[in-house]
């Protein structure tokens, strides 16, 4: 099925959150997932949390935009094919 106008921003939305996502991977293998805080004492990598929101609103617009084979099932593309009342018309 091809993109719409309408779905422009939420196509906008996954490139976007993608690209959150993608840095928060690099962050992660670069840093791990726990980092020195300015205090000096050990603390959670704060791209842990923008990972995860990333990949939550990723999967989001994934599913709105058909990307998935759960909301291409639950969403089939309109078909071409003539119905009894389009023969009617």
């Amino acid at each position: 099925e091809d993109l719409t106008p309408a779905d422009w921003s939420n196509l906008e939305l996954y490139c976007v959150n993608y690209s959150i996502y993608r840095k928060a991977v690099e962050d992660l293998a670069t840093r791990g997932f726990s980092i020195v805080n300015s205090q000096g004492s050990e603390s959670r990598n704060p791209a842990l949390s923008a990972k995860a929101d990333a990949e939550r609103i990723m999967i989001k617009m994934a599913s709105l935009l058909g990307f998935d084979p759960v909301s291409r099932r639950r969403n089939p593309p309109e078909t071409e094919e003539e119905d009894e009342l389009d023969r009617l018309a």
